[in-house]
């Protein structure tokens, strides 16, 4: 799989999410879930400075993080617009 394919899968992945999460986000049996994602948009190493060069680990969990919180950015905008 060349990077354009990789891109265009992660980017379908990422609207189907998207689409699922509005679907859900005004639905109180689900909030459970908004709040353990929103949880994780909270990443902690136990560490008060991760000093100035993040290590892999970290940075991978930071990028994660940030990834979820824009996933649920993105289905809390998509359902006000509706």
């Amino acid at each position: 799989m060349n990077p354009h394919e990789m891109e265009a899968r992660l980017n379908a992945h990422r609207e189907v999410l998207i689409t699922l999460l509005t679907a859900l986000v005004h639905d109180e049996r689900y909030a459970d879930i908004f709040d353990e994602l929103h949880r994780d948009t909270q990443f902690m190493d136990g560490e008060e400075d991760p000093g100035i060069v993040p290590s892999k680990a970290f940075a991978s969990e930071t990028h994660a993080a940030d990834e979820i919180r824009r996933l649920l950015e993105a289905a809390r905008t998509r359902s006000k617009a509706r």
